[in-house]
């Protein structure tokens, strides 16, 4: 009878490449999902930031309307301390009532803010006192 010989001379290269194919094919799917997380996580924190532009605007619209009733914005764009860019735009309907848009933008997001303000006129003239601030955020520009 003849003796069968496991002849295993030469099958470990295959072995060692067929393993390092599949590392490789499991690294770059691991590299390619992670590059494409970070940047929607980026793309969300840019979206974020231009929404808190928007309020910050709002913040700073409020102090200067109860500073002076007159107050009709910014007239030009103003950057924020956060990297953002925001426009004021207040228009008078009556001594107690105003309507207000504001324009933000961070990076390649853009947002629009509108809203009205209800005022109550102080005694010493030209401050007031804000009764009513009713916003909602509108489509992008």
């Amino acid at each position: 009878m003849k003796k069968l010989s496991n002849n295993e001379n030469g099958f470990i290269l295959p072995l060692v490449l067929v393993v390092i194919a599949l590392l490789a094919a499991g690294a770059g799917y691991v590299l390619t999902r992670g590059i494409s997380e970070l940047q929607a996580n980026t793309l969300n924190q840019d979206y974020q930031l231009c929404i808190l532009t928007g309020k910050n605007a709002m913040a700073v619209l409020q102090a200067e309307l109860e500073r002076d009733v007159n107050y009709s914005g910014t007239g030009q764009a103003i950057f924020d301390e956060n990297g953002g860019v925001y426009q004021i735009r207040v228009i008078k309907t009556s001594e107690t009532l105003r309507y207000v848009e504001i324009t933000s933008s961070y990076r390649s997001n853009q947002k629009k803010f509108g809203g009205e303000i209800v005022l109550e006129p102080q005694a010493t003239v030209p401050s007031g006192k804000i009764v009513e601030f009713s916003w909602k955020m509108m489509e992008g520009v």
